[in-house]
């Protein structure tokens, strides 16, 4: 299975620090979906947006369900692992899962807009210490 990536996950140093293997992988983009900061942290949501969001993010390729199974459980109950189609950067799509948030949750959305680069300049490091 591949797998979407668009926050925390797209990190060589988280992916480590789960402990789950290498896959190869690729930049892609997802259309008509938003991320966002969760309240009270610094890691992003990923929601349904309108026809002109995208999101950027990595594609994993080809998964095992240890693997997968890993994942689910470092993305908490807060998120759903659904089906979606990616955009490669040489045009061709892909069919692949990503972890959005629960319609439950969407409380826990913020209308800041979830910034990687900031992420990893700001918060990298203090995120890896508490995961």
């Amino acid at each position: 299975m591949n797998l979407f990536t668009y926050g925390t996950l797209m990190f060589p140093e988280v992916w480590k620090r789960i402990d789950i293997g290498e896959f190869a992988s690729q930049p892609a983009t997802l259309y008509e979906f938003a991320i966002y900061r969760i309240r009270d942290a610094v890691f992003p949501g990923l929601v349904r947006g309108s026809a002109s969001d995208q999101v950027r993010g990595l594609v994993y390729f080809d998964l095992d369900e240890e693997t997968l199974f890993e994942i689910d459980t470092y993305e908490s109950n807060l998120y759903e692992r659904v089906p979606v189609a990616v955009t490669l950067d040489n045009g061709s799509q892909l069919s692949c899962e990503t972890y959005r948030v629960l319609d439950s949750c969407r409380d826990v959305i913020t209308e800041e807009p979830w910034d990687a680069s900031r992420f990893e300049q700001e918060d990298l490091e203090k995120y890896l210490q508490g995961s």
